[in-house]
């Protein structure tokens, strides 16, 4: 190699590590299918838990416990390394990072398992159609699941084990979620609360924990409510919860609620849409009632966060064809526009952030 071709090589590899952190991000975009079927089949096989609850183990050990072949085993434990899920010692044994103790080891009280088996089980296929629904601006991942449903949560009702997996992973969401919103929303004054879109009732557990004197509802489906209702039970809060069959586009909200709570759920519906469900709720609640919307937010520069660039796909590809993460600006409007008055906003870890309103005394 002459110099001149000597300094064109330290070039380059001055510009890339320059340039590693970029470029290592552009890969991850790029093998982003691969990365996230690694970390799918590892959370299937339950390595993760396995490293927690037995410790350090060799590749042998790993081989053996997860029932796969030295080679695949190999492989996988080579791109759940390369990503840093776990660590390989000197001495060839292995074990978690912090990481994936905290997110996919099942005694983790934090753990994200059901959020990757519904991202595998449900959005992955669908996700394939993303092209075609921009192009169409119509849910045309929705063909991956039978029915004639309009939306993704109708169909779910014909698949029971996809629609628990659905279920699942929304109340591992909500949980944590609502954890912060019970944490810093005050509901002092509020007597009953209605969850419009509440699912499996784990969002007004969390929230009627925390608020002992507070009484509260789902509004949801009929099988969703069947899910709920049992949830209540099981949980021993059936003197305070319940769940409440109806469509929030069609039927009137419950009008014993002084207090109407969207959380997660303006995300799977249009601006106009949203505002119909805004003018229903002002409808119905008391004089001095209020409305919240509660779920992550865009920033109003439209140039993020992450979270809302991850999610939004979802709503226009699969779930409705219509939502997204909007702006805390828009939310804001539409409340003015449904005649809400002393309208606050409150920002909430994890880019959530609750936005409330009041119908006039």
């Amino acid at each position: 190699m002459n110099l001149t071709d000597r300094i064109r090589l330290w070039i380059t590899i001055a510009g890339e590590t320059l340039l590693r952190r970029r470029i290592d991000r552009f890969r991850l975009v790029l093998g982003g299918h691969i990365y996230f079927q690694t970390l799918s089949a590892a959370v299937q096989l339950d390595l993760f838990s396995l490293l927690d609850e037995n410790g350090p183990m060799n590749e042998q050990q790993l081989c053996s416990k997860l029932g796969i072949a030295e080679q695949p085993c190999r492989i996988l434990l080579l791109g759940l390394a390369s990503i840093e899920l776990i660590k390989r010692d000197a001495s060839g044994v292995y074990r978690n990072t912090f990481v994936a103790t905290k997110y996919f080891a099942r005694s983790s009280n934090r753990n994200l398992i059901n959020i990757v088996k519904w991202q595998h089980f449900i959005n992955y296929k669908a996700m394939y159609h993303f092209h075609d629904a921009l192009l169409s601006g119509q849910n045309v991942g929705l063909k991956e699941f039978p029915g004639e449903e309009p939306y993704l949560y109708g169909r779910l009702a014909h698949q029971p084990p996809l629609e628990k997996i659905f279920q699942d992973a929304m109340e591992e969401i909500s949980r944590q979620a609502s954890e912060n919103f019970s944490r810093y929303v005050d509901l002092g004054s509020v007597k009953f609360l209605v969850d419009v879109g509440g699912g499996n009732a784990s969002n007004i557990m969390t929230i009627a924990r925390v608020n002992p004197h507070l009484k509260a509802a789902v509004f949801d489906s009929p099988t969703v409510c069947g899910i709920a209702t049992a949830n209540i039970a099981r949980n021993g809060l059936s003197d305070r919860l319940s769940a409440l069959q109806g469509d929030c586009f069609k039927d009137p909200f419950p009008s014993q609620a002084d207090a109407i709570l969207f959380c997660h759920f303006f995300t799977i519906w249009s601006l106009e849409e949203n505002l119909t469900l805004l003018k229903r709720a002002f409808a119905s609640l008391p004089p001095g009632g209020r409305a919240m919307i509660f779920n992550m937010m865009q920033d109003d520069d439209r140039s993020g966060p992450l979270s809302a660039a991850l999610g939004s796909p979802y709503f226009l590809t699969l779930a409705t064809g219509k939502g997204m993460l909007y702006s805390w600006a828009e939310y804001q409007e539409l409340f003015h526009q449904a005649g809400f008055v002393n309208i606050t906003t409150q920002k909430l870890p994890v880019d959530h952030g609750v936005i409330v309103g009041y119908k006039p005394a």
